[in-house]
């Protein structure tokens, strides 16, 4: 039989043991007994059967993000911490919050209630391009969201150009790169016209990124129109209401952000044939007034024209003037040679016919700006501007990955054995880093950089 240990060092055996793989811990419970000793916090953490003391230490007071009370059920981070002095097992807690998704709706509402005080959702809706040229894409690379947007651009207007600034859906880096994202998507360097903000749908606590203060707030004083599709049509983020337009899913956003060119054509094919139609009934009543004025009594005694061109104008003029003769009304004749000079269907032809050749350059433009003619050359510049930035941003990673090499290096703990070093490992292969961890009797293994050893641990 081993000889005994002191309470003490039995408790600072089981200290040195515990707080190490407790130093972060979540756990969940309802809170009891809640009172305050000085400028520190003490209540328990229990549920049925169970019960952890715990201990909120005044400098962690204010980062604590929700302050616990009597019979709520809280979420709480911290680590474990052995006192020896009382042999008491106490959590000390760095972080608090509500359990449970009806607390999140809570929240959720508190937030909305916030950001509204702010006037974020109060400003006024900006219109959307009805032609845009680039619209900007904030998605996560590779879901399901940013799939949709691309199917239905590529369908409605396939020589649209299109900016994709990849950020992710959920978790830590959710926010971070979303903000990163809409600050370089709206820069004037990039020509964009409109922006999407896009996720697919989940849970609550998935979209509870979109959420964010800041991120309202970044959609709220984007500089370009933005439209959110965030979710399915049932979920509504706070994002959404700070945007110039909500849309159900991401392809709805797509649907609102582009012109359908198939539409485009059919408008302007109707445009056409209403003016070319138009054209027609106007020459008609012209040719009727012609007809009545060469039958009116001062022409009858005229000779007829022989053709419907330029001929029977300038023979319709010539009775005019012999009519005006006849009548003896120069003025009233002059008035009918300006009403059929500005009434002559050259006129309207050649008026008709520079709308025509319009309508044809624009349809010609519309052509090649589907076909990516004009989209070229933004291209090429756009390759050109990128291949440096790549270039210089490899080059930082190279760097960043040459300090991590140099740090993992330097924290090999077999590098020290190089120096004389010995590491000592316990029965279970747990390295011994104190001597009150040691157990007397204990056999221990040491390991020198060219080899290994065994001992036993005395007094």
């Amino acid at each position: 039989m081993d000889a005994p240990i002191s309470v003490k060092r039995l408790l600072e055996q089981i200290k040195t043991r515990i707080e190490a793989p407790f130093s972060a811990v979540c756990v969940v419970g309802e809170v009891s007994n809640l009172r305050t000793s000085g400028k520190h916090w003490y209540f328990t953490l229990k549920e049925e059967g169970a019960a952890l003391q715990c201990a909120v230490w005044a400098g962690s007071q204010r980062l604590l993000g929700h302050a616990p009370s009597d019979g709520e059920r809280v979420v709480l981070k911290g680590s474990l911490n052995l006192y020896v002095a009382g042999g008491s097992l106490t959590l000390a807690v760095t972080h608090c919050e509500k359990a449970g998704v009806g607390d999140l709706q809570a929240r959720l509402r508190q937030l909305e209630a916030e950001l509204r005080a702010e006037g974020l959702f109060d400003r006024p809706k900006r219109p959307l391009p009805r032609f845009p040229k680039r619209v900007g894409i904030v998605a996560a690379l590779g879901g399901a969201a940013l799939r949709d947007v691309l199917e239905v651009c590529l369908k409605r207007a396939p020589g649209m150009d299109l900016l994709i600034a990849p950020a992710a859906a959920q978790g830590d880096r959710c926010i971070p790169e979303n903000l990163l994202a809409l600050q370089e998507i709206q820069d004037e360097h990039w020509g964009c016209d409109a922006i999407l903000l896009v996720r697919g749908g989940g849970s609550l606590e998935d979209l509870w990124g979109f959420n964010d203060p800041d991120l309202v707030r970044a959609v709220a004083e984007c500089r370009l129109p933005i439209v959110t599709g965030v979710g399915h049509e049932i979920d509504t983020t706070l994002v959404d209401l700070a945007a110039d337009l909500r849309t159900a899913t991401p392809s709805h956003a797509a649907l609102q952000a582009t012109p359908d060119l198939a539409v485009l054509k059919g408008e302007v094919n109707r445009q056409m044939d209403a003016m070319v139609h138009s054209m027609q009934w106007r020459l008609r009543g012209l040719e009727s007034t012609l007809n009545l004025l060469s039958d009116s009594p001062g022409m009858r005694a005229l000779p007829q024209p022989i053709d419907r061109g330029g001929v029977r104008l300038a023979a319709l003029f010539h009775r005019l003037r012999l009519a005006g003769n006849a009548l003896g009304s120069s003025v009233r004749l002059a008035d009918l040679h300006l009403r059929l000079h500005l009434a002559h269907p050259r006129q309207r032809l050649e008026q008709t016919s520079h709308n025509v050749g319009m309508l044809r350059q624009r349809l010609l433009h519309a052509s090649s700006f589907a076909s990516g003619e004009l989209a070229r050359p933004r291209l090429l510049d756009a390759i050109r501007k990128l291949n440096p930035a790549m270039v210089n941003l490899l080059a930082r990673r190279q760097q960043s990955l040459e300090l991590i090499k140099a740090n993992l290096v330097g924290l090999d703990p077999k590098g020290p054995l190089s120096r004389g070093f010995v590491l000592a490992w316990d029965g279970q292969g747990r390295p011994i880093t104190s001597a009150l961890a040691a157990t007397p009797g204990e056999v221990a293994r040491l390991q020198w950089l060219d080899g290994e050893r065994t001992a036993r641990i005395e007094k």
